[in-house]
C-alpha cells in the first residue's frame, strides 16, 4: 500500500485552476475594462508565428510544461511558418503551421509542435540510498486540424489533434520500490471537437454549442508489468442569450460531461451536468452578472451542489475602477486536466473532484498616469478536496519516483498587487506579487506542498528598432513547505531574450533561462535546470 506524509492527519483535496504551472498563479483578477489601457504585452517576436503556435516560447524553456492540448490558435497575415532551437540540455523546440485554407467562409489550418530534452540533474535532496543525479528525459509531439466554416448566420467548427508524451519519472526514487518500470512512460491522447455558434447579432436569441470527446492513456500502469489505464470523456455544452434591451440580457450557460475508465477495475465511471442561468446589465460606468451554479452529480458524491456567480464591476471615475466576483462550483479532475500541470502522478489512480462553495474577490485598478495602471485585490477561498501535489511514498517512506493528489478541506486568504507601464512601443514594464495562506478546515494547520505562499515576476521589454526584440525577466516563489519533509529552497529565476528579423520572413531568436545558475525544486524532489541557453530561427512564408 501506498501513503503521503501525513495522510493521517489531513485528508487531501485539490482544486486545480485552469493551466495549472508549476508557479500557481490565480485567474486574471479583473474581466478586461473599458478604461484601463493595460499594456499589450507581445510575448514574442521570439513567438514564431502569431496565428496558430499551440505554446510559445516562454523564459524558461527547459522545464516543458504540458500545457494545454489543442489550444486556439491565433490570427496572422502570414499563411505559414517553420521554426526550431537547439540548446543545452539537450533542450529542442520545433513548430510548423500551414493554413491550407484562408477565405471568406472557409478556414482550414493544421500545426505541429515538438518539445524535448535529455539532461542530467542534481538532486538538492541528499539522501542515504538514493541517487544524487539522474537524467531527466521528457518528449512531446502535437498534431492538431482546426477547419471552419461561416454560414450566414452561424459558424461551423470542427477541430482534431493527437498527442504523444513519452518521459521517465526522474524524481527522488529508492532503487528497490517496485513501481513504475525505469525504461519510463508513454501517454497517447487525441480530441476531436465540433461546434457551431450564431453569427448574427440582431438574433432574438444567440446560441454557440460544441460536442467533444477526449481520450488520455498511459502504457504503463503503477506496478511494475501493469498495463496503463485509459481515460475518456465526453463533454457537450452550450450557451443561450436573450436580450431584453440595450443593457440587458438574459442567458444560461450549461455543460454535461461523462468520465469513463478502462483497466481500472475498481473505478466505475461518473457524469455531471452543470447549469448556470444568469442575468446581466451593464451602461457606460456599470457592468453586472447575477447567476448560480448548479452541479448535479451522477455516481460522484453529492447529487446536488450549488454555488454563487456574481460579478460586479464600476468605473467610479474614469481612471479608477472597482470590481467584485463572489463564484465557485464543482470542478472535475480528469487526468487530462491536470496534467496542463503535471505528467508525473500516479497512473492507475483517480483523482478527486473538487467542490468551491464560494471565492470571493474584489480590487481596484487606479489608471491615473498616461501608460501606468495599478491594480491591488484581496480574496478568500473555501474549497472540499483542494488538490495538492505530495510525492508517494510507500509505507517504509521510502520514494516511489511518482506524485500524487490529495484533496484537503481548506481556505485560503489571497491577496495581489500588479503594475505595468508603456512607454510607446518602446519600452514595455510589468510586474506582479500574489500572496495565497491555505489552511485546512479541521486542523488549522497552514499547508502549501507544491502551493508557494509568495508568488510573483517583473518583465522588461525593450524593442529600440522594428526588427530588433529585447526582454528581461524574473520570476520568484517562496515557502513551499512538505509536512515533515521539510521544505524545498526558494524559486528565483532570471531570464533573458533576445530576436532580430533580418528580413519579414526571416529571423534568429535567442534566450538564456536561470542566468544565475540557482538550484530550485519544481516539486519535492524534481529539481530543475541549471542555467541554460537556446537559440533557434524562424522563417514565415
Amino acid at each position: 500500500m501506498l501513503s503521503a506524509q501525513q495522510a493521517d492527519s489531513l485528508r487531501r483535496e485539490v482544486t486545480i485552476e485552469k493551466d495549472f504551472t508549476p508557479i500557481v498563479r490565480d485567474a486574471s483578477k479583473i474581466n478586461t475594462l473599458p478604461e484601463v489601457e493595460a499594456p499589450v504585452v507581445t510575448r514574442q517576436s521570439i513567438q514564431y508565428s502569431d496565428w496558430t503556435v499551440p505554446a510559445s516560447l516562454e523564459a524558461r524553456a527547459v522545464q516543458l510544461q504540458p500545457g494545454g492540448f489543442g489550444d486556439p490558435a491565433r490570427e496572422n497575415g502570414s499563411r505559414g511558418y517553420f521554426d526550431f532551437g537547439l540548446g543545452n540540455y539537450w533542450n529542442m523546440v520545433g513548430n510548423a503551421g500551414y493554413r491550407i485554407l484562408q477565405n471568406e467562409k472557409d478556414r482550414l489550418e493544421v500545426w505541429w509542435q515538438h518539445r524535448s530534452t535529455c539532461g542530467s540533474v542534481d538532486y538538492n535532496q541528499k539522501l542515504p540510498g538514493y541517487e544524487t543525479s539522474r537524467t531527466m528525459r521528457q518528449l512531446e509531439e502535437r498534431l492538431v486540424a482546426d477547419y471552419r466554416h461561416t454560414f450566414e448566420k452561424l459558424d461551423l467548427g470542427v477541430r482534431g489533434g493527437y498527442r504523444y508524451d513519452s518521459f521517465n519519472y526522474y524524481g527522488l526514487r529508492y532503487p528497490g520500490v517496485q513501481g513504475i518500470a525505469s525504461p519510463g512512460q508513454e501517454i497517447n491522447r487525441f480530441f476531436l471537437k465540433s461546434d457551431i455558434a450564431s453569427n448574427n447579432p440582431e438574433a432574438q436569441m444567440r446560441y454557440k454549442a460544441s460536442l467533444a470527446y477526449y481520450r488520455y492513456g498511459y502504457q504503463r500502469g503503477y506496478l511494475s508489468g501493469d498495463k496503463g489505464a485509459a481515460e475518456n470523456v465526453v463533454e457537450a455544452d452550450f450557451s443561450l442569450m436573450a436580450p431584453i434591451d440595450k443593457h440587458s440580457d438574459i442567458a444560461i450557460d450549461g455543460v454535461f460531461d461523462y468520465v469513463g475508465y478502462s483497466h481500472l477495475p475498481s473505478v466505475s465511471g461518473y457524469a455531471m451536468l452543470s447549469l448556470n442561468p444568469s442575468y446581466n446589465w451593464h451602461n457606460d460606468r456599470v457592468s453586472l452578472s447575477a447567476g448560480v451554479k448548479a452541479d448535479v452529480s451522477f455516481n460522484n458524491g453529492t447529487i446536488f451542489r450549488f454555488a454563487p456567480d456574481i460579478r460586479f464591476d464600476w468605473t467610479i471615475v474614469p481612471n479608477l475602477q472597482f470590481y467584485t466576483w463572489l463564484t465557485g462550483g464543482k470542478q472535475l479532475n480528469t487526468w487530462n486536466r491536470v496534467s496542463a500541470y503535471t505528467l508525473y502522478f500516479n497512473p492507475s489512480a483517480m483523482i478527486d473532484n473538487s467542490y468551491i462553495p464560494l471565492d470571493a474577490q474584489l480590487g481596484l485598478r487606479v489608471n491615473a498616469l498616461r501608460g501606468f495602471s495599478l491594480g491591488l485585490s484581496g480574496g478568500y477561498e473555501i474549497g472540499k478536496r483542494v488538490l495538492f501535489l505530495l510525492p508517494e511514498q510507500t509505507l517504509n517512506g521510502e520514494f516511489t519516483g511518482v506524485s500524487r493528489f490529495w484533496g484537503m478541506d481548506a481556505y485560503a486568504f489571497k491577496a495581489g498587487l500588479d503594475m505595468s507601464y508603456r512607454y510607446g512601443t518602446l519600452w514595455e514594464a510589468s510586474a506582479r506579487v500574489d500572496y495565497y495562506r491555505w489552511t485546512t478546515s479541521r486542523g488549522k494547520q497552514v499547508v502549501s506542498y507544491d502551493r508557494p505562499q509568495w508568488q510573483g515576476e517583473i518583465d522588461v521589454r525593450y524593442k529600440p528598432l522594428s526588427s530588433l526584440y529585447l526582454e528581461a525577466g524574473y520570476e520568484f516563489a517562496a515557502v513551499r513547505k512538505y509536512g515533515v519533509l521539510g521544505s524545498i529552497p526558494d524559486m528565483h529565476l532570471v531570464h533573458v531574450k533576445a530576436s532580430y528579423a533580418f528580413t519579414p520572413w526571416f529571423s534568429l531568436y535567442g534566450l538564456t533561462d536561470n542566468v544565475l545558475n540557482r538550484k530550485y525544486d519544481i516539486a519535492y524532489g524534481m529539481p530543475g535546470q541549471g542555467i541554460n541557453f537556446m537559440f533557434g530561427v524562424d522563417f514565415k512564408f
